[in-house]
């Protein structure tokens, strides 16, 4: 009787265990954050959306001969896969990852999140009006990171380094970097200290990237709201970063957009319209900056 107990408890315990995995998985409840941020640290390559099963593969040379934005597009969930709505572009966008184009649908491959992207609509503008023949979209992005994470001898400044390699070895030029970045930083009020270190530290990550020939310019988007407010250190720093001679630009005003309710979706997210509006106003950046270069 006791060992018939014992095997119930035992599983009991297991179904349990099991049942609590799928919840924590699912509404992110402990030890799945604990566990995942483990992983990520360990293996940041593996971080992001990764089923290339359904993916049109077109191999990158076609591109070749072609007038092409490249973009490498990263920093936290707005740069990824967590906007309200997905979205398969009606023209020639494609998605770089792990060394092969595919043409791009959200959710886009490599970043965090499985819902849509600014970049698929971002795509689909600029070769509709007439801006680029094609637009490729590399997509590193990282939900909830700071800056630190991404400067050299942060965890995520491998992901950098990964994607300009294998993107040069497939024979595409990066041609425009896009930057959504500021929400998780640490929040005070008038602390220049803070902003400095945010200066800093994205210096150093740039610096590193040029350091590996890249020469593209650099867009900086005001995007420090975190669904309470924004981030007042990080946006001036943001905005001081701006510096044509080196090669960096002021990108959207992110924080802007998301005083408007009707943009917002899962408080920090934005909403289809906000997507809308967010690839209208980088067109506008990208636009702004090429008519004078």
């Amino acid at each position: 009787m006791k060992k018939k107990l014992t095997i119930c408890a035992f599983g009991l315990a297991i179904a349990a265990s099991y049942y609590y995995g799928l919840v924590s998985h699912k509404y992110y409840l402990p030890p799945f954050p604990q566990l995942m941020s483990l992983k990520n640290h360990i293996f940041p390559g593996s971080i992001g959306y990764s089923d290339a099963s359904s993916r049109k593969h077109v191999p990158c040379e076609t591109l070749n001969g072609k007038r092409v934005m490249v973009a490498l597009v990263f920093g936290q969930s707005n740069s990824g896969n967590h906007g309200e709505t997905i979205l398969r572009p009606e023209n020639e966008v494609y998605n770089f990852f792990r060394g092969r184009c595919y043409r791009a649908e959200d959710p886009l491959l490599g970043t965090t999140g499985d819902r849509g992207s600014i970049w698929t609509r971002l795509g689909d503008l600029l070769v509709r009006q007439g801006r680029y023949e094609a637009s490729v979209f590399i997509p590193i992005g990282v939900g909830t990171t700071t800056m630190e994470q991404w400067t050299k001898g942060g965890y995520l400044h491998s992901r950098i380094i990964a994607a300009v390699r294998e993107s040069r070895a497939s024979g595409l030029t990066i041609t425009h970097m896009l930057w959504v970045q500021g929400g998780s930083e640490k929040r005070t009020s008038g602390d220049t200290g803070n902003k400095e270190n945010y200066k800093k530290n994205f210096s150093a990550m740039l610096q590193s990237i040029r350091s590996m020939g890249v020469k593209a310019p650099i867009f900086v988007a005001n995007s420090t709201y975190n669904g309470i407010d924004c981030n007042r250190d990080i946006q001036d720093a943001q905005r001081e970063l701006a510096d044509a001679k080196k090669g960096i630009f002021t990108g959207p005003d992110d924080d802007r957009l998301f005083q408007n309710p009707a943009n917002r979706w899962e408080l920090v997210h934005l909403s289809n319209q906000g997507l809308r509006q967010c690839a209208k106003a980088w067109f506008t950046a990208i636009q702004n900056v090429e008519k004078h270069n």
